[in-house]
C-alpha cells in the first residue's frame, strides 16, 4: 500500500471516529470544532477563531509561573479566574509555532483554576484567555526560557 493512500485512510478514519463521538454525545461539540484552531498561527488570528477578539485585560485572572525557566519543554503554568461564570480557559504562547497551547472547557460548578505544563520554544508571553459572564477577558505574563541556566 502506498503512503498517500495509507495517510488518506488514517485521516478519514480518525475524522469519522471523531465525528461519530461528537454525534453520540461522548465528545462535546466544542472539542470537535476546536482542533483546527491549533493549526492557526498568531495571537490575533487565534483570538479571532476563538471568538475572543477584543478581549479586555482583567486583574481577576491570575497566571502563576516561574519568571525564568531553564527547560522550555515542560513549563508549569497555573491559571485562576475570579470572574463569575467562567466557562472556558485557553492558554496562548505568542512566540510558539503553535500559538494555542491548551484550551479547557469548565462545566458549571467547576472551580476556575487549572494547572498544566506547556511547551515553549523560546522566551514568550503566555496569555490566558477566559470566557466568562460578560465576554472574554485576558491576562498575560512573560516567561523567559534560558538554555543551560544562563541568563
Amino acid at each position: 500500500m502506498d503512503h498517500s493512500r495509507r495517510a488518506a485512510l488514517k485521516t478519514g478514519g480518525s475524522a469519522g471516529v471523531f465525528a461519530w463521538l461528537a454525534a453520540a454525545g461522548v465528545l462535546p461539540v466544542s472539542a470537535a470544532t476546536i482542533s483546527p484552531v491549533f493549526s492557526i498561527h498568531g495571537v490575533d488570528a487565534v483570538m479571532q477563531a476563538l471568538g475572543a477578539a477584543g478581549a479586555h485585560a482583567s486583574e481577576a485572572i491570575e497566571i502563576v509561573a516561574a519568571e525564568i525557566v531553564e527547560n522550555g519543554a515542560m513549563v508549569s503554568v497555573e491559571v485562576a479566574s475570579r470572574l463569575p461564570g467562567t466557562r472556558q480557559m485557553a492558554l496562548l504562547v505568542d512566540q510558539n509555532p503553535t500559538t494555542l497551547a491548551a484550551i479547557f472547557d469548565l462545566p458549571e460548578g467547576t472551580s476556575p483554576r487549572l494547572q498544566t505544563r506547556i511547551k515553549m520554544a523560546k522566551t514568550s508571553h503566555v496569555i490566558a484567555v477566559v470566557d466568562a459572564e460578560g465576554g472574554f477577558f485576558l491576562a498575560q505574563r512573560e516567561i523567559k526560557i534560558v538554555q543551560g541556566g544562563c541568563g
